[in-house]
């Protein structure tokens, strides 16, 4: 039997209709969560117990392995408590709750993060409007990991990839990253790839050169 490609797969897997895909949104309150018979609830109070993922080896890197632990439960009971939507409770330092999300190791797969309290440090929007070939891209941000990694706490954003039918979704915090989706299409007329950058003492121009330097020699 011959078996033909499906137009719905694509250079990173299945392509999505949206970024969220099947998974499970996540907010994160620093406050009192709203009761809602669709959420469920997480107390965090699991800081005391984070932990380096061992194929990281970057001090910066910690996750709160108590508070995967508690989430997995959460997923175990939702056949017998059905909920559309989980909300983290928390008064500590959210960066470690972040990078819980930022591995498929870490219930990346499961989970996506729908909202959350905006990390403090120097913003801006890398705009690229022509495509880009993966090998760029993907060098370019490994380069940058490994001269500043401690120093980028988040990149999100949709890049035009070249080979790719609609924008690929990317999502990196410091040395961790969770795999890139491709969109089915589009959400608008504008093409050109879009990365918020969330960093400390690293400047716009910086990471502009990077950029050029690397397309230039790739």
């Amino acid at each position: 039997m011959l078996h033909f490609p499906s137009p719905d797969i694509g250079m990173f897997g299945r392509r999505q209709r949206h970024v969220r895909g099947h998974r499970i949104p996540v907010s994160i309150v620093t406050g009192g969560a709203q009761q809602d018979r669709d959420v469920a609830v997480v107390v965090d109070e699991f800081g005391v117990d984070e932990a380096l993922l061992p194929e990281v080896g970057c001090t910066c890197c910690t996750v709160r392995v108590k508070l995967q632990d508690a989430l997995r439960q959460r997923l175990a009971e939702r056949a017998q408590r059905p909920f559309s939507g989980l909300v983290i409770e928390s008064r500590r330092e959210i960066a470690p709750i972040l990078r819980t999300f930022a591995t498929e190791r870490a219930l990346g797969s499961d989970f996506y993060l729908d909202s959350a309290p905006p990390l403090v440090g120097d913003r801006f929007t890398l705009v690229e409007r022509t495509p880009i070939s993966w090998i760029v891209f993907s060098r370019f941000m490994a380069t940058l990991t490994a001269m500043r990694g401690a120093d980028v706490w988040c990149v999100t954003g949709m890049v035009n990839i070249e080979g790719c039918r609609g924008p690929v979704t990317v999502h990196c915090m410091q040395h961790l990253s969770l795999p890139p989706i491709e969109l089915q299409a589009w959400p608008d007329q504008d093409h050109g790839s879009r990365l918020e950058f969330v960093t400390r003492s690293i400047e716009e121009s910086a990471v502009r050169d990077l950029f050029n330097s690397v397309r230039a020699f790739a």
